[in-house]
């Protein structure tokens, strides 16, 4: 034991001199940038520090496949654990640096070491197959994804993240600089896609892809692994199986790739198919699968929806309330708390500020119920296909019946968050396709039942595809007006909707310096202030006038300390109950408006947009008045 520990040790250290040595030639010698240069060195002690570890520390060679692919694993926890140790008690609870460092000095090692002695090099584990077919196809999949979003527009609520995560790591507070409804999670999540994209010195964008990409290969291997040993696949049940998981985690995405709904069911997929196993896994493997779907469950408290499906489900099936305390719904529940906890020590701004006026303010972004039924109907309807091969063979078939459960908690989830975006109903139409794919793959199912179920897929399937991909006329628009301009390196748009702003910034290769994705707080605040009598409820009104305040105030101090290039009026206003609401007005009621807005000049207006150009010393008679056509396109 103690010659293990210092032969750990050893190749640690070596390991680290292999970091620094091979990362400073490729700097020195080869002129990679700082950041490929750490990379490549980081690439090569890996690979030393496996060999090491596996030929001397622990002596088992290179005996099993899936040894590299547990070793990187878990080298990259180990990274995540520093970074999170640093950021945890450095950033978040104000030590002094050296005192994580210290932390990560004594964590890293251990856990590394337990990880390895225990999982990576253990010798009680049968020699595994390796799956090429799943492989092979897993990476084909993920190729063809990569390839279909490249270089394409992303959807507004990425974009967002892309620019608010770029803006924290720059040194911005979380929800007191970037003021964001959603939880912290969302931001960590962007952090890959940004590593990605300055490592290889491509796109923000491209790196979200690249990333979902990635995740979508991983993601898959394992669904195959599952559908192969546990659930006991044929090569073709197999084959069509994994791509029809493929084709339902895509599809449904197609104008949302990359959103949280996604994320959530990309991640939750090796839990359920690991639920319709007729023999347990090894608890290791079923708190894995668990701690890694509660990682996209902690994107949003609606998907809590999903494991009380399953779990009532189970209930049902079992007629007992001990699938109530399941080892996924224990693991569910600690790393739940573990985040709630994580987020009251480092993010205390998100319960104690955003929260509470979230739910003051938050509603005006709601839609009926009849609206939001109207917005998915025919694909409900095609969801009651289901509902006859469900009540009648649910004892046959568990499979069918685990993602109706699914299907039926991401209507749920729909309605619940009550705002009838598209994006929303992911969940609900993924797990429905997947729940139609199994019906499918059932051979012994009566030919009516088969041809009935296949239409009602493919005609599931084509309304997916007949929405088509990601399209943003406003953030088009806006860019071409900054194109016209020659070069703008700021903008803001004064909008309460999220696709007209970030998006356009990215699509015009300006920064974003507004605190907000779009004024948020103003819709709700206002139209409760006109529904609110103020004569009988003077504490209510002056809450709501404050929080409307607080966003103006923030606009006016973006645009004082900014000063973008480009200032855009949304003349579309959108959840607010009284018809002509104008930003303008609005921000006229701070008396520092005039003083913060004098330099700038009118140079456009369509039907939706006024555009102000950022002229710090005008030159009287030589204001350029470049009106955009008032007939142009509403966008």
């Amino acid at each position: 034991m103690v010659g293990q520990l210092i032969r750990f040790g050893g190749v640690g250290g070596m390991a680290t001199l292999v970091h620094v040595i091979v990362a400073m030639m490729m700097r020195g010698t080869f002129g990679f940038s700082p950041l490929q240069a750490n990379f490549t060195g980081f690439a090569s002690a890996l690979l030393f520090s496996y060999l090491g570890h596996a030929y001397w520390t622990f002596g088992k060679g290179l005996s099993r496949e899936a040894q590299f692919l547990r070793f990187l694993f878990v080298a990259l926890v180990g990274l995540v654990i520093s970074s999170g140790a640093v950021l945890l008690l450095d950033v978040g609870l104000g030590l002094d640096f050296g005192i994580a460092m210290l932390a990560v000095a004594v964590l890293v090692p251990t856990a590394t070491y337990l990880a390895l002695r225990f999982w990576v090099f253990e010798t009680t584990s049968p020699r595994e197959d390796t799956d090429w077919l799943g492989l092979g196809l897993s990476g084909a999949l993920a190729l063809a994804v990569l390839a279909l979003f490249w270089g394409r527009t992303v959807n507004h609520d990425t974009a967002w993240y892309l620019i608010a995560t770029r803006e924290w790591l720059d040194g911005a507070a979380l929800y007191v600089d970037l003021i964001e409804v959603n939880p912290p999670l969302n931001f960590y999540f962007t952090l890959p896609a940004i590593g990605l994209a300055d490592l290889f010195g491509f796109s923000d964008t491209n790196g979200a892809y690249l990333t979902l990409a990635l995740l979508f290969f991983l993601i898959l291997c394992w669904c195959s692994t599952i559908t192969r040993e546990e659930l006991g696949f044929s090569n073709n049940r197999h084959a069509f199986m994994l791509g029809g998981i493929a084709v339902a985690l895509v599809l449904p995405a197609l104008q949302n790739f990359g959103q949280r709904e996604q994320v959530m069911v990309i991640l939750a997929m090796p839990w359920l198919l690991g639920e319709l196993a007729s023999t347990p896994a090894p608890l290791r493997r079923q708190m894995t699968r668990a701690a890694v779907a509660a990682l996209g469950i902690c994107l949003k408290p609606y998907f809590v929806l999903f494991p009380l499906a399953l779990t009532m489900l189970q209930v049902l099936r079992q007629r007992s309330p001990r699938p109530f305390f399941s080892v996924a719904n224990l693991t569910f529940l600690a790393v739940g708390l573990g985040y709630i906890g994580y987020v009251l020590v480092v993010h205390p701004a998100y319960l104690s500020q955003i929260v509470p006026m979230a739910r003051e303010v938050y509603g005006a972004y709601g839609s009926s119920v009849e609206i939001m039924f109207n917005r998915i109907a025919i694909e409900i309807l095609l969801a009651l296909v289901l509902a006859p091969v469900v009540l009648s063979r649910c004892p046959r078939y568990p499979d069918v019946d685990l993602f109706a459960a699914m299907a039926l908690a991401g209507l749920g989830s729909y309605f619940l968050q009550g705002t009838g975006f598209a994006y929303h109903a992911i969940p609900f139409r993924v797990f429905a396709l997947i729940a139609f794919f199994f019906v499918i793959i059932r051979s012994s199912q009566p030919k009516s039942v088969l041809i009935t179920t296949s239409i009602a897929a493919a005609i599931l399937m084509a309304i997916n595809i007949e929405r088509g991909f990601y399209h943003n006329y406003s953030a088009q628009q806006i860019a071409h007006v900054a194109q016209d301009l020659g070069r703008v390196d700021s903008l803001m748009v004064l909008s309460s909707h999220v696709d007209a702003g970030p998006s356009a910034a990215i699509a015009s290769g300006a920064r974003w310096v507004s605190r907000y994705p779009a004024n948020w707080l103003v819709p709700g605040a206002l139209n409760r202030l006109e529904k609110t009598n103020c004569a009988n409820e003077p504490t209510t009104c002056a809450h709501l006038e404050a929080i409307a305040e607080r966003n103006r105030a923030d606009n006016l101090a973006d645009i004082a300390t900014a000063h973008p290039d480009l200032l855009v009026f949304d003349l579309n206003a959108g959840y607010f109950d009284e018809p002509g609401f104008s930003w303008e007005t609005f921000m006229a009621q701070d008396p520092e408006w005039s003083e913060t807005i004098k330099n700038y000049r009118e140079i456009g207006k369509t039907q939706r947009y006024i555009y102000y150009h950022y002229t710090p010393e005008p030159q009287k008679g030589l204001v350029r008045e470049n009106r955009l056509e008032a007939g142009s396109a509403a966008f």
